[in-house]
């Protein structure tokens, strides 16, 4: 018999489970030695390449990479930033770097002056190695160097900017001047080290940091133990990720969404290899490896769903998807309609970088799904999900709040930051979402916004602060406000209210030119351009005098909304 609720609270009353692997260097060693020469993840490239790293291959160069680095120098507990494109030496260096001992932290950084980098380097402390590929048109590479007082090909840096960096290493500098001195990442699997031990890893050590856009200042980053991350994989809380599935995954492996989390659990991911030349068309690119590399299972964010549904009457009969996943955003029914000649099932998956999973929607017929709809808790042992009002106390079912998730599958803290994790976190444990959503009686979930100015576009979160403060360069411009709009297919889209200075004539075109001039320049600072704009001679004010932003978003919605207002009142 169902379950009825008067409050809006559930806690998951399931006995704890057996785990074979208590941390992420064992279940790789495991994947090796039962997988052996199988595939593990498949990088397919636009001029039809294929470049395989098999389950066996996995371990033993990460195995290498891991004597290696302590060969080198690196200490237990340093951290090692990684920042590279999605490619096999990113897994190497990930999984290296916890066979040694020390926290893997990918980090991305745009600042032509490298500020960002620094401060970044400041909030991980004891970051002894950098790996680096140079980016595109070598950006990446333009910004370190200028950076760096030395580097040498024996891989020692030296940096008054940066005090604590030690060693740099290199992915894909063949071609780069003024790097013959770089040591290359490459040579460390060259590399034999027979009298090096690997130190045994304690379940309770982080695995790995996660960067998560700011609205302001440094990114945090969020830190897991690896002691929680295999419980999540360990759990089967998402029973269609089993190992007989190929998964389809092209979101970046830096990215909470693309984090290669399959190797935890068996399973086989076909992504792109980032470093060949980008697809003319990225979505026709995808549905034809997806075709190709027989994926069952895909991932993917609202532009490749909306594009399959406009598709579904010309895919082939023995068209291979069976469920496809994705989250990152609530979910609409002109998104649920893929179920059907699309896929078998949709999985839908609410949660964050700092929560994973809390709850899981699956969807067999689209005619059955309620808008926003995210479904019941996902089945982990004591997870509880609760809503509550402005004082943190529960609210009845059917009752909007915010979103608080306790368990152990969550994050552990913000790294080196207590403040920004006592902000988010209560002494007893619950994780506030900043989400706005309601629970019913049947324990069913509904996410409807967020709590702040955060706007959810596509599958990303825009801290509309930043492309404000971007906006707000442009000659002629005095105040800007982004705000959001409904759409149905990205969830959201952004609308630029821009207020002219005095004197000053703004046109449409002008803001949109340099938006996208800023964002080639700095293509890693901002990931959405607004789609609308609205200028003004004054912004509606508050009693207290500051910009009205949902006077803002009520008129953006007025003159730009879809017809029919699904937005929640």
């Amino acid at each position: 018999m169902e379950e009825m609720f008067t409050k809006s609270y559930v806690k998951i009353d399931r006995p704890p489970f057996e785990l074979k692997h208590n941390t992420i260097p064992k279940v790789l060693k495991y994947f090796s030695e039962t997988k052996g020469d199988g595939e593990s993840i498949i990088f397919v490239s636009t001029d039809g390449g294929r470049d395989v790293v098999t389950w066996s291959e996995l371990y033993q160069k990460s195995y290498k990479v891991a004597k290696s680095l302590i060969n080198l120098g690196i200490r237990e507990q340093e951290i090692i930033a990684i920042n590279l494109r999605c490619c096999p030496e990113w897994l190497f260096a990930t999984f290296g770097a916890m066979m040694a001992g020390a926290i893997p932290a990918s980090i991305t950084f745009t600042y032509t002056d490298g500020n960002d980098l620094i401060a970044m380097m400041e909030k991980l402390e004891k970051c002894s190695l950098l790996v680096l590929d140079p980016g595109l048109e070598s950006i990446n590479w333009n910004i370190l160097r200028r950076l760096l007082d030395e580097y040498r090909a024996d891989g020692k840096v030296r940096s008054k900017k940066m005090p604590y960096l030690r060693h740099l290493l290199g992915v894909a500098f063949d071609r780069e001047p003024d790097a013959s001195s770089v040591k290359d990442f490459r040579d460390l699997l060259e590399e034999d080290h027979p009298d090096v031990e690997l130190p045994e890893i304690d379940p309770n050590e982080f695995s790995g940091l996660f960067q998560t856009s700011g609205s302001t200042g440094v990114p945090k980053l969020v830190a897991y133990e690896h002691l929680s991350q295999m419980k999540l994989a360990e759990s089967h809380i998402f029973e269609l990720i089993e190992d007989k599935y190929i998964q389809f995954n092209d979101r970046p492996f830096n990215w909470g969404g693309g984090y290669p989390f399959s190797v935890l659990t068996g399973q086989t991911r076909v992504t792109f290899s980032e470093f060949s030349d980008p697809p003319k068309d990225r979505l026709s690119f995808m549905i034809e490896v997806i075709e190709r590399e027989r994926c069952s299972m895909v991932f993917a964010l609202p532009p490749l769903m909306h594009e399959l549904i406009k598709r579904q009457d010309n895919l082939p009969d023995d068209w291979p998807v069976e469920a496809i996943l994705t989250g990152g955003q609530p979910l609409t029914s002109q998104l649920a309609a893929c179920v059907g000649k699309v896929c078998n099932y949709l999985l839908c998956f609410y949660g964050g970088t700092e929560s994973s999973g809390v709850t899981k929607a699956q969807i067999t017929d689209p005619d059955d799904f309620v808008e926003f709809g995210c479904g019941k808790a996902v089945n982990y042992p004591g997870l509880e999900v609760k809503i509550v009002d402005e004082n943190g106390e529960i609210v009845p079912v059917n009752h909007r709040g915010e979103i608080y998730v306790r368990s152990e599958i969550m994050f552990k803290e913000y790294f080196n930051d207590p403040e920004k994790t006592k902000a988010v976190k209560t002494p007893d444990g619950w994780y506030k979402t900043d989400d706005i959503g309601r629970m019913t009686e049947h324990g069913q979930f509904f996410a409807e916004g967020r709590k702040s100015n955060m706007i959810i576009s596509g599958g990303f979160n825009v801290a509309p602060e930043i492309l404000e403060n971007v906006m707000k360069t442009f000659p002629g411009i005095d105040l800007v406000v982004i705000v959001p709009v409904p759409d149905d297919v990205f969830y959201q889209v952004l609308c630029a209210c821009v207020k002219s200075k005095p004197g000053f004539t703004v046109t449409e075109t002008d803001v949109q030119t340099y938006c996208r001039e800023y964002h080639a320049d700095k293509p890693g600072l901002f990931t959405v351009l607004p789609k609308f704009y609205m200028f003004f001679e004054k912004f509606p004010e508050t009693r207290s005098g500051k910009t009205h932003r949902k006077v803002l978003e009520r008129i953006a919605l007025e003159r730009f909304g879809p017809s029919e207002d699904i937005c929640p009142n």
